[in-house]
């Protein structure tokens, strides 16, 4: 079943019906989501939300951020691509709803009051050595519950917004993850149930046309697409869920490179060590996703 929440003036009590999904309603840019209220967003995932093989490196990220402009926006995460000056997210190539749990914390910690979740692809992969915790649609939905109940206890004011993924167009990938699909919105629906700020979000029905050839990851268009979607679905949660956020913005000074300071030539030295640090983590990205794309295309075979 699937609904969209109207955004009127006034506000009537939220209610769900039990495995509603969130539906895309094609709203315009630069609506404003809440006067006065920042938005501290923080993008969680494996290499679609690294954005994997988009040509300026970020993904979603920026189409997003270009429909907010009417809002103050600030991208909360630990890691950093692309050519966009708020590149920030919490994303990890390769990896699993496990790792993903594992590692999101320091993210997490930046207390954002909106957390948009697209996991899971991973772990629908048939190959052990990428779905390290195996690719029962199951037993993923179950560590998807797990990373969620972990984003609502670091974040309990956050509102976290959990993908029906995208689909793949691989043969011997596509059953599993259209069952997985299916078994999130329950996920979600018990944790709303108990009184938390989480909504499902259907990127299932995008089909498969936003695809590369990989049938992994979408095209540059198939990423602004997402950003798209993102944007409308965060002008569906209920107004009274969002509120500012706690403490003070993420801190990024460290991340600056020699150009934003060249007055300052001590600080050079540092400046560049600080960008060689993130271009190898890029390529160590890069090669993870290329394993990736090189092992669906045997295991296809």
């Amino acid at each position: 079943m699937r609904f969209s929440v109207a955004c009127a003036a006034f506000f009537a009590p939220f209610t769900v019906a039990a495995g509603d999904v969130l539906e895309y309603k094609s709203t315009p840019p630069g609506q404003v989501i809440k006067d006065g209220v920042k938005l501290r967003i923080l993008p969680v995932g494996d290499s679609i939300t690294y954005g994997f093989e988009s040509s300026d490196g970020n993904g979603y990220r920026l189409q997003l951020a270009e429909d907010l402009l009417a809002n103050d926006v600030v991208f909360a995460g630990t890691l950093h691509s692309g050519n966009m000056t708020d590149g920030y997210y919490a994303a990890w190539p390769g990896k699993t709803i496990q790792y993903i749990a594992d590692n999101v914390g320091p993210s997490l910690a930046q207390r954002p009051n909106i957390i948009l979740l697209h996991a899971g692809t991973n772990d629908m992969n048939r190959n052990r050595i990428i779905s390290v915790e195996g690719n029962d649609p199951a037993g993923a939905a179950d560590r998807l519950g797990g990373l969620v109940d972990q984003m609502i206890a670091a974040c309990p004011d956050a509102t976290i917004l959990v993908a029906q993924i995208i689909n793949t167009c691989l043969a011997n990938q596509e059953p599993a993850t259209t069952q997985f699909q299916k078994l999130i919105p329950s996920v979600v629906d018990e944790r709303r149930n108990a009184g938390h700020h989480v909504l499902a979000v259907d990127f299932a029905s995008l089909g498969d046309a936003i695809l590369r050839a990989d049938c992994v990851h979408p095209t540059d268009g198939g990423y602004r697409i997402m950003g798209d979607y993102w944007y409308d679905f965060i002008t569906q949660i209920p107004k009274d869920w969002i509120n500012n956020p706690i403490g003070n913005d993420p801190n990024r000074s460290r991340f600056q490179v020699a150009s934003a300071d060249k007055s300052v030539s001590s600080g050079t030295s540092v400046a560049t060590s600080q960008f060689k640090g993130k271009w190898l983590m890029s390529l160590a990205f890069q090669v993870a996703a290329m394993l990736i794309i090189m092992n669906n295309r045997v295991m296809s075979l």
